[in-house]
């Protein structure tokens, strides 16, 4: 199976990176492969740009590499912290570039947006590890 595994936690000793470094070997052990990504550790941008708004558009490396990834994962863990009742805006960021139409999700044809979308991920399972420890 294919794994998705994404951390948003800026301190490499944290709970949370401690939590991402099982879940990868675990998997891995398992004989899984595995896509992991610490945002943080990759300086990950979260802004989306204006032009990244429109379907058909040139990405960047890393998005396009990021939007790959997660098409094809099978399986989706997403480590983050709980600060203000919400992710990271790094993860929130992540979320906004990789989770994009055509690549997550697209409306039928004829749909303005007005709908409901339908989903493109072949991940059927995720998991969500969601730490209240704002301090670690």
């Amino acid at each position: 199976m294919r794994v998705s595994v994404i951390l948003g936690h800026p301190r490499k000793r944290s709970f949370n990176s401690a939590i991402a470094s099982v879940v990868v070997d675990a998997l891995r052990e398992k004989g899984h492969q595995v896509f992991f990504h610490d945002l943080y550790e990759e300086n990950f941008d979260p802004l989306l740009p204006k032009n990244e708004l429109l379907r058909h558009t040139e990405l960047e490396q890393k998005i396009e590499e990021h939007c790959v990834e997660l098409s094809s994962a099978e399986g989706i863990v997403i480590i983050h912290p709980n600060w203000w009742g919400q992710p990271p805006a790094i993860l929130k960021g992540w979320m906004d570039r990789v989770f994009r139409p055509g690549v997550a999700y697209e409306f039928k044809e004829g749909d303005l947006g007005e709908g409901i979308p339908d989903g493109l991920l072949k991940a059927k399972i995720a998991v969500i590890f969601n730490t209240s420890n704002t301090s670690e």
